[in-house]
């Protein structure tokens, strides 16, 4: 089976895909861009670390016009970033049944609710997969250090590849610095993915070796 997971290269979208390897013998990871930065490419390193394919997606045109709109009309990223979420997973819908992202149990924004869930899976054909929708961030952050190496940096230094990071971005070349100010809280942090741990993956390797060899004499 295959899977196509909305990827940002953070810890909370790497995890999920950690999560979804048992079940899937492939997993796409897909970056949305709106075209105007290059932080797509913390994305890639990450794939990369996780050992799973990367592909980039530019939105559609009139999709950042549109973010752009909702941000400054009510004032706060929340709708804006639904907004450009719910568009991201209906493309990944169009060409896979089965499609996922990283939102977690306590995110307020990007988040689907039930009946918008429901609406997709049923207009679409698709099940729409949350590995993390039952998990804390505290807990997240506990699984994570386990299998993967990463770092946390302030938004505005765009240290991932996510919403968040790419209308930032946008508004600052559109509409200056301080609107951005004005619309995201400046403490607001992200968090990018430097590599898989490799005593996680050597220990994989011997439980298979394990089981080959209890296999071989059975």
């Amino acid at each position: 089976m295959k899977t196509a997971l909305l990827f940002s290269g953070g810890k909370d979208s790497s995890l999920s895909a950690l999560l979804l390897e048992p079940f899937f013998d492939e997993i796409d990871l897909v970056t949305f861009t709106f075209g105007h930065d290059e932080a797509w490419k913390v994305a890639e390193r990450a794939a990369q670390e996780l050992g799973h394919p990367h592909r980039r997606v530019a939105f559609e045109e009139g999709v950042l016009d549109r973010a752009l709109e909702i941000l400054i009309s009510t004032g706060y990223p929340n709708d804006a970033l639904n907004y450009v979420h719910s568009i991201a997973i209906e493309t990944l819908a169009r060409d896979c049944e089965f499609v996922a992202d990283g939102t977690r149990r306590d995110d307020r924004a990007p988040k689907m609710s039930y009946s918008e869930i429901r609406s997709l899976e049923d207009r679409m054909h698709v099940h729409y997969l949350r590995p993390l929708a039952g998990l804390g961030g505290k807990t997240i952050r506990a699984m994570a250090s386990r299998y993967l190496d990463f770092e946390e940096e302030l938004s505005m230094k765009y240290p991932a590849s996510d919403f968040e990071v790419g209308l930032r971005y946008a508004l600052a070349e559109r509409h200056g610095e301080r609107e951005v100010d004005r619309i995201f809280p400046g403490d607001h942090t992200h968090t990018r993915v430097i590599r898989r741990k490799s005593f996680v993956q050597e220990i994989e390797g011997q439980e298979d070796q394990a089981c080959k060899g209890i296999q071989s004499e059975s």
